[in-house]
C-alpha cells in the first residue's frame, strides 16, 4: 500500500474520530448545560417565591403585633356592648358616642393614635384597623374612616367571620386582591382579637399595596414575564399585563396546574416548555399560589448552543487542518502531533467543564453539588470520608437572614457584593477549597481537625461571624448584614445531610446572637 494510500485512510480515520468526539463532547456538554440552564432559572423562580412569602409574612407578623397591643384590646373591651357606638356610622358620631363615658374616650383616642403611629413604619400600606365583631370600624390610619362598617348584612359578614374563627390566634390571610377603596392591588389580611375567656372581641385589619414586591420580581429576571395564579379559582393574582389580573387563566398548561395543585399541601416546582417558550413554576402551599417564570426558549439555553457551535467550529477547524496538512505532504508525525494536541484540548475543554459545574460563578467557590461530590459515595457506593472520630469535621453553615429584603431595599447589584464579600471572608479565613456555597443566601465551611481542637474551630467560626456582622461597603452602600450561623462536629457516618441538619438548627434558632453560632456535637446523639 503506498504512502498516499495510507496517508489518505489515516486522515479519514483521524477525521471520522474527530467527528465522533465532537458528537459526544456536544451531547455531553449539551446535557450539562442545559441542567444547569433550568436549574438557573428553577432558582430563580424559587427566589421570586421566597420573596413572594417573605412580602406576606412580614405583613402577617406586623399585624400579629398590631393586634397584640394592650391599646387594641382594651378599646374593644371598653365599645363591647355599647349600642350608641355600634351605631355611629361616621367618626364625628362615633367620638360623640364615646364621648359619653371618660374610659371608653380615652381608650378610643389612645388607639386611634396607636394605630396612626404604628402605620407610620409599614411601607406601602394602604390600611391599618381596628373593627367590632360587626365590622364596625373603631380606628384606622384614616382618621375620617372610623365609624363606618365595612360589611352591613350578616351575609356579607360571615366569610370574614368564619375565616377569622378557623384561622384562631394564627392571621386570616385574604390573598392579594383588588382594593375596593382605591382599586389598586394588595395583600388584604385580618387577625381576631379576643377576650380573657377567648371569646372574639373583634379584630384587626391590614392591607399593603403590592406595587414595591410586583417591582422587584420584576427586576429578579427582566428579561422574562412572570405572573402568579390563584390554584383555587384559577385566577390571576399578577401579570405583565395589568389587564388579566383578576381574570381566569385559559392556558391548559395553567389549568392543568391549578388542577393538580389544588389541594396540595406541598411546595413544589417544576417547567414545561410551550410554544418557543420555557415556563417555570413554584408553587406556594401556604397560600395556593403558583408563580410562573415564562422565558423564551432561546434565551435560557443560548449558552448551550453557543458552546455547540464553538465545538462544531473547533471540530471543522481540526478537519481543515487535517485536509491542508495531507495536501502539503507533511509528515505524519507532525499530523499525528497536531492530533494529539487536539485531543489534550478536547480534554482540558472538557475538565474546564467539568470544573465550572462544581464552582458557584457570582463567589468562585465551591458549589452545593461539590459539596454532595465531596462528602458523597463513590460509584461503588461506599462514602468517600471515612469514619474519623479522632478527627472529625466540622461544618459551618452561615446563612444571611432576610436576603430577600437586601434585593428589595437595595437593588440586586448590592445582593450579589453582599454574596462575594461574605464568600471572600469565609475564604480569607478558612481557605477557598473549605468554603461552599449551598443555598441562594447560605454559605457551609467544612474544617477537619482533631477531637482536642473544636473549641478553637468554634472560636474560629464565631470570630469569623463577628467579622460578617459587622457594616461593610456594598456598592455605594453601607450594608449591616445579619447572619444565622450554626456549627456541627461530626466523625461518623459523614454524608450530605448534615446541610439538612444545620438548616434545620438555623430556621430554628433564627439570627445569631452575639456572635456566637448555635454549636451541636451530632456525635454524642
Amino acid at each position: 500500500m503506498s504512502k498516499t494510500v495510507r496517508r489518505i485512510i489515516t486522515t479519514a480515520i483521524i477525521i471520522i474520530a474527530i467527528v465522533a468526539l465532537t458528537i459526544i463532547m456536544v451531547i455531553n456538554t449539551s446535557s450539562k448545560t442545559r441542567k444547569n440552564a433550568i436549574d438557573h432559572m428553577k432558582s430563580i423562580t424559587n427566589q421570586e417565591a421566597s420573596m413572594i412569602k417573605s412580602f406576606v409574612e412580614n405583613a402577617e407578623n406586623t399585624l400579629l403585633g398590631f393586634g397584640a397591643s394592650p391599646e387594641v384590646k382594651t378599646l374593644l373591651k371598653s365599645v363591647q356592648g355599647n349600642k350608641e357606638i355600634a351605631s355611629a356610622d361616621n367618626a364625628d358620631d362615633l367620638r360623640k358616642a364615646a364621648n359619653k363615658n371618660v374610659i371608653t374616650s380615652a381608650a378610643l383616642n389612645d388607639a386611634q393614635k396607636y394605630t396612626e403611629e404604628f402605620s407610620k413604619n409599614i411601607v406601602g400600606i394602604e390600611g391599618l384597623w381596628v373593627g367590632d365583631w360587626n365590622t364596625h370600624c373603631l380606628t384606622h390610619t384614616n382618621p375620617m374612616t372610623p365609624g363606618m362598617t365595612t360589611r352591613k348584612t350578616d351575609e356579607a359578614r360571615k366569610p370574614l367571620l368564619d375565616g377569622l374563627l378557623s384561622a384562631g390566634d394564627k392571621v386570616y390571610n385574604f390573598g392579594i386582591i383588588m382594593s375596593p377603596a382605591t382599586n389598586k392591588q394588595i395583600v388584604s389580611m385580618y387577625k381576631i382579637v379576643k377576650d380573657d375567656d377567648g371569646n372574639p372581641l373583634g379584630f384587626v385589619g391590614l392591607g399593603i399595596f403590592t406595587d414595591k414586591l410586583v417591582e422587584a420580581l420584576r427586576n429578579v429576571e427582566s428579561d422574562s414575564t412572570f405572573y402568579m395564579v390563584n390554584s383555587q379559582d384559577n385566577k390571576y393574582i399578577f401579570h405583565n399585563d395589568n389587564d388579566k389580573v383578576a381574570t381566569e387563566a385559559e392556558d391548559s398548561e395553567i389549568l392543568k396546574l391549578t388542577e393538580k395543585y389544588k389541594n396540595s399541601i406541598d411546595n413544589e416546582d417544576g417547567d414545561f416548555e410551550e410554544n418557543s417558550n420555557v415556563t417555570f413554576y413554584s408553587y406556594m402551599s401556604d397560600n395556593h399560589w403558583i408563580l410562573f417564570n415564562e422565558t423564551p426558549s432561546s434565551d435560557v439555553f443560548e449558552f448551550s448552543r453557543s458552546i455547540n457551535i464553538e465545538m462544531i467550529i473547533f471540530c471543522a477547524v481540526c478537519i481543515i487542518l487535517i485536509i491542508i496538512f495531507n495536501i502539503v505532504s507533511i509528515r505524519q508525525e507532525a499530523t499525528l502531533q497536531r492530533l494529539e494536541q487536539s485531543k489534550r484540548k478536547q480534554a482540558a475543554i472538557t475538565k474546564n467543564l467539568h470544573i465550572a459545574a462544581l464552582k458557584d460563578i457570582l463567589t468562585d467557590v465551591n458549589n452545593r453539588i461539590k459539596f454532595v461530590d465531596d462528602f458523597g459515595k463513590d460509584d461503588d457506593g461506599n462514602s468517600k470520608i471515612a469514619d474519623c472520630p479522632n478527627a472529625p469535621y466540622c461544618f459551618a453553615m452561615y446563612s444571611i437572614s432576610r436576603f430577600s429584603e437586601v434585593n428589595i431595599n437595595y437593588g440586586h447589584d448590592v445582593g450579589d457584593a453582599a454574596l462575594a464579600s461574605t464568600a471572600d471572608i469565609l475564604k480569607e479565613k478558612f481557605g477557598a477549597q473549605s468554603v461552599y456555597r449551598t443555598g441562594s443566601d447560605e454559605f457551609v465551611v467544612a474544617i477537619k481537625s482533631d477531637t482536642s481542637d473544636t473549641h478553637n474551630v468554634v472560636m474560629d467560626v464565631n470570630e469569623t461571624l463577628g467579622e460578617l456582622m459587622r457594616p461593610r461597603k456594598l456598592g455605594n452602600d453601607i450594608v449591616s448584614l445579619q447572619y444565622a450561623a450554626a456549627v456541627v462536629k461530626k466523625g461518623t457516618a459523614i454524608s450530605p445531610a448534615v446541610l439538612i441538619t444545620l438548616k434545620d438548627i438555623i430556621n430554628k434558632n433564627g439570627v445569631s446572637m452575639d456572635n456566637t453560632a448555635t454549636y451541636v456535637d451530632m456525635d454524642a446523639y
